[in-house]
């Protein structure tokens, strides 16, 4: 990524840097957008959960992901019992 060093005068022009602001060439044309950092990051976090809820709700259709409501699974507790129980069973069976 590249960096810019505002100077005072520059800093000045741009009104503070508190919120959204398109930057223009002389002819108006837009040439992008300047973000505050903490609106920048909002913007980066909401793009990621809005892509991974994307992602997993496609999977979920496919019926590749399960969610656990509290009735479908078991708790860390239980799947270590059952674990457990497994392996006394597989060393009995030798």
């Amino acid at each position: 990524m590249n960096t810019v060093i505002l100077d005072d005068e520059l800093k000045s022009r741009l009104n503070g840097l508190d919120k959204h602001m398109e930057i223009r060439d002389t002819a108006g044309k837009l040439v992008g957008h300047f973000l505050p950092d903490a609106v920048y990051m909002r913007f980066l976090y909401d793009l990621a959960k809005a892509e991974f809820a994307r992602e997993e709700s496609e999977k979920a259709a496919k019926g590749i992901v399960r969610k656990w409501d509290g009735t479908n699974g078991k708790t860390t507790a239980e799947a270590i019992a059952y674990v457990k129980k497994m392996a006394e069973q597989i060393a009995e069976a030798r």
